[in-house]
């Protein structure tokens, strides 16, 4: 059984020159308004055809990272959302029959990602026709060499067709957990990544108690995910309990508290998230509201106790961590500029280059 949260556990005795590296990380911004969709679109050259749909000004701002998983290839695509439209087709002449999931997603106000209710995410493959027009603020796609699953994965009533059901949702929120997981993750554990992702496509598309006993590790992954972005919508108010998110989620005590036993605790993880929210508060510089009502505003009411949770948390008093608008990597929120690349036609060549 192959289980995402042994990563976490793995993760703490792991090197750190061996983290996971973005593929490709480029943005429009950098180029001309009037250039920019033209640049976006070299960068799916012989993976779709794109054209600009709808655009106020006839600009483009998007930016595009890649992941390379070995046997997978992940792309996060950031859009300009609403007002912006672009048409996109499958090449009829390619050289890819890969298998591709494709999950849309809009941003909430914090600029997290989030799936609309209900949202679910398609399936389709590249060496079969297929075209549409898409107006959102951005997409998650996996790329799956078609040899790494059995032959019934890429039937044709399987194709330009959403998965639907729970298992969908349970998919789309597999997507998200990797897009958010990806950034942390050691090159050593891509195998561990890659056929936990097998083992829940294949139970999510050709369920049975075989596959599911192999998923999950995956799905425990996932619930943990749900109730995190359940937590983090919920982080503010005084009655945050387990039980609360029992209720939501659907899921026993007793389960919720194994779910978080890698975090030290359903308690402790929630504590945690909530210092974490009060030093960003204290690292930005347009917040000057006393330390004691940041600390008030995420349930810590005693001061003295408040200081000593953050030193412990992150060696440093809240003070200490507003004076150097520190955010917990060593610069100022908002200091780092996502990377440029000339290189815009390789998605490309990393997806011919996968193999199962």
């Amino acid at each position: 059984m192959i289980s995402m949260s042994r990563l976490k556990i793995d993760r703490r005795n792991q090197p750190q020159d061996d983290r996971l590296s973005c593929f490709l990380d480029f943005t429009t911004v950098a180029f001309p308004p009037r250039d920019q969709f033209e640049v976006f679109r070299a960068a799916y050259q012989g993976v779709w055809d794109l054209s600009l749909a709808k655009s106020e000004d006839a600009s483009f701002p998007a930016r595009q990272m890649v992941w390379d998983l070995g046997k997978l290839a992940f792309t996060r695509t950031k859009l300009p959302g609403k007002g912006y439209a672009h048409h996109w087709r499958h090449i009829r002449k390619t050289r890819l029959d890969h298998l591709y999931f494709l999950m849309p997603f809009h941003s909430s106000k914090r600029g997290d990602t989030y799936a609309k209710r209900g949202a679910l995410p398609d399936l389709h493959c590249l060496a079969r026709p297929f075209e549409a027009e898409m107006e959102a603020e951005g997409v998650l796609t996996l790329f799956i060499p078609r040899d790494l699953f059995a032959s019934s994965l890429g039937r044709d009533d399987r194709l330009n067709a959403k998965v639907d059901g729970r298992l969908g949702s349970l998919l789309g929120d597999y997507l998200f957990l990797l897009d958010r997981s990806l950034p942390d993750l050691r090159i050593t554990e891509l195998p561990y990544v890659v056929e936990a992702t097998r083992c829940l496509i294949e139970m999510c598309l050709a369920p049975s108690r075989n596959r599911f006993a192999e998923a999950k590790g995956p799905i425990n992954s996932i619930l943990i995910e749900r109730a995190r972005r359940l937590i983090d919508l919920k982080l503010a108010q005084a009655d945050l309990a387990p039980d609360m998110l029992c209720a939501e989620l659907g899921v026993s005590r007793s389960r919720l508290y194994r779910l978080f036993e890698p975090f030290g605790g359903i308690s402790a993880y929630i504590r945690r998230q909530r210092l974490l929210r009060t030093r960003d508060a204290l690292s930005d510089s347009s917040d000057m509201r006393p330390v004691a009502r940041i600390a008030e505003q995420w349930g810590f009411l005693d001061a003295s106790a408040y200081s000593r949770a953050f030193r412990q948390e992150f060696g440093i008093s809240p003070k200490e961590a507003r004076e150097i608008g520190w955010d917990g990597r060593g610069y100022l929120i908002g200091r780092s500029r996502p990377q440029e690349s000339d290189h815009v036609s390789s998605l490309e060549h990393l997806l011919l280059g996968l193999s199962a």
